[in-house]
């Protein structure tokens, strides 16, 4: 099993000396300006940027009365073609305040609206042979796409192998999903998330990370695992707790 971490730009070095598999950046973190320094920096270093989160901008919104189509359009294409130059594989759609819809407005709509969203996606993950993971938030942070049953539903209706579904313990942990659904989306699961109770660093709490590892053997998961938490010393933190869910996973 690979480990990576999240990070930004500006944390190459530390997650590539941690002992990191890959880097996880954000695509909105991604200035056009720049993708030539990073790209020569994570080779340097021999780190892969393996995945990416934060697909959209807070301010583009994708459900409710006021979704630009031609702007998103150009907007997914963008990224991709930046992800794709810094050979990334994954990008997490999560953002959560991009689909979060408003209230009273129709939540079958926004269900539409997603899947239309989706569908502009798939035309370019194509293109670019990137994977998109659905990520379920809990529902303090979207108010659709909370379970990764739900975002299964989403995976299946578009019926593509560029789009599937990521599982991140903070987020089932908060929505009191069983393991045991893992099993479930299987066909689908693209990538994971982890940190530990608290999402502090793992191996700082009692999150029962062998159980959560069982579960993805169980079901034959062969994708990756990135770190997000919250760190209060990443450079001293990041070794310890990728030695600690190496030692998890055997």
């Amino acid at each position: 099993m690979k480990f990576g971490c999240c990070g930004g730009i500006e944390e190459i070095e530390l997650i590539a000396s941690g002992g990191a598999e890959f880097i996880e950046f954000t695509v909105t973190g991604i200035m056009q300006s720049e993708i030539e320094k990073i790209r020569e920096k994570i080779d340097r270093v021999n780190l892969k940027a393996y995945s990416f989160n934060v697909f959209l901008p807070g301010d583009l919104h994708i459900t409710g009365p006021n979704v630009d189509l031609k702007k998103i359009d150009e907007y997914v294409k963008e990224a991709l073609r930046k992800v794709s130059f810094l050979g990334g594989e994954i990008i997490v759609f999560g953002s959560g305040r991009s689909r979060s819809f408003p209230e009273g407005f129709s939540r079958d709509t926004a269900r539409e609206q997603i899947m239309g969203f989706l569908k502009i996606v798939d035309k370019y993950a194509g293109e670019f042979n990137i994977k998109i993971a659905i990520e379920p938030l809990n529902r303090k942070e979207s108010n659709i796409i909370n379970t990764t049953l739900e975002a299964l539903e989403f995976a299946r209706a578009i019926d593509s192998p560029n789009i599937g579904v990521l599982i991140d313990n903070y987020h089932a942990d908060l929505e009191e999903e069983p393991l045991s659904n893992i099993e479930k989306i299987k066909d689908k699961l693209y990538h994971v998330h982890v940190s530990d109770r608290g999402r502090v660093a793992p191996g700082k709490n009692n999150y029962d990370f062998k159980s959560l590892f069982n579960a993805l053997k169980a079901a034959g998961y062969n994708g990756c695992i990135s770190i997000e938490c919250r760190w209060e010393d990443k450079a001293k933190e990041l070794p310890e707790s990728l030695e600690y869910l190496r030692k998890e996973w055997e």
